[in-house]
């Protein structure tokens, strides 16, 4: 199966309100399994009321894997035989990289607990989403889980700089990078829609075991290109003398232990580096700003 991106890319031309919507009677569906692709979804619930200028379904759920989507729809009438879709979702559950198996797409993200809540708006039925169209916000948290899409360079980038990773970086292993992904403790963070544009609201956070990433800019949802801030805190005073004595240092390991004890959280706050992250996100242009 293609990328869901791909399905969503084209905007059809708006679809107008059915004279029939107005005679619609109330109703209830339910649904147990949906088979899209050779996957199942499922099960699926609607509640629908309709006027002569609305339609309506609320409450509206779907299981996706480990992922329970709730809210509800709206098509509307927006004058000149135009009409409005309305969508307020959110999303619940445990690991998002099932949900993603289940549309046919490549599990990027692993998680442990999955938080979402979005609100979007495009012209035509509920069936012509596309990007290029919409508007709307989402807000994110997921914890304990892990990036797994290492094939991308802000993954390896991700991996290169965690310090949990440091021991096998002196040894020369690198196989975190090509191998398992990348840990984080908690992502959080909000964003707008607008023209197949996606713009951050405030940074996007990430926290790890050790280290700690924000990303502030934008995503080109249509042409897949990025346009972000990276901020990258590195406690290198936390961990840096313990990997160095294990990996057979111990005189770093001292001489940090020591700077530690007499300059505390100065040293900690010499390690934020800002990057630049430019350009097609499969192959993006990584360059430094500044560090503090």
């Amino acid at each position: 199966m293609g990328s869901l991106l791909d399905e969503i890319a084209i905007p059809p031309e708006p679809a107008p309100l059915p004279g029939w919507v107005g005679g619609l009677p109330d109703g209830r569906l339910r649904v147990a399994d949906i088979e899209r692709g050779g996957q199942r979804l499922g099960p699926f619930t609607a509640r629908w009321q309709a006027t002569p200028n609305s339609l309506t379904v609320s409450p509206l759920g779907l299981t996706i894997g480990q992922i329970s989507a709730r809210g509800e729809l709206v098509w509307e009438a927006a004058g000149n035989a135009d009409t409005l879709s309305r969508a307020r979702l959110e999303l619940d559950g445990r690991d998002l990289g099932t949900a993603l198996e289940r549309l046919g797409q490549t599990a990027v993200i692993q998680s442990a607990e999955t938080r979402v809540t979005s609100q979007l708006a495009w012209p035509g039925a509920p069936w012509q989403f596309a990007l290029e169209r919409s508007r709307g916000s989402v807000e994110v948290e997921l914890r304990d889980g892990r990036f797994v899409n290492i094939a991308s360079t802000p993954a390896r980038l991700v991996g290169l700089l965690n310090l949990d990773n440091l021991v096998r970086r002196l040894r020369l292993d690198f196989s975190d990078v090509t191998g398992q992904g990348t840990a984080f403790d908690r992502v959080s963070g909000a964003a707008t829609l607008y023209g197949g544009i996606l713009e951050t609201q405030g940074p996007l956070v990430v926290e790890g075991p050790a280290t700690r990433f924000t990303l502030d800019g934008r995503v080109d949802l249509a042409r897949r290109e990025l346009d972000q801030r990276l901020e990258v805190t590195v406690p290198i005073s936390r961990n840096l003398p313990l990997a160095a004595v294990i990996a057979g240092a111990p005189v770093v390991g001292g001489a940090l232990f020591i700077a530690d004890r007499l300059f505390g959280d100065a040293i900690d706050r010499v390690t934020r580096i800002h990057y630049r992250v430019r350009g097609p996100w499969t192959a993006p242009q990584i360059s430094v700003e500044s560090a503090e």
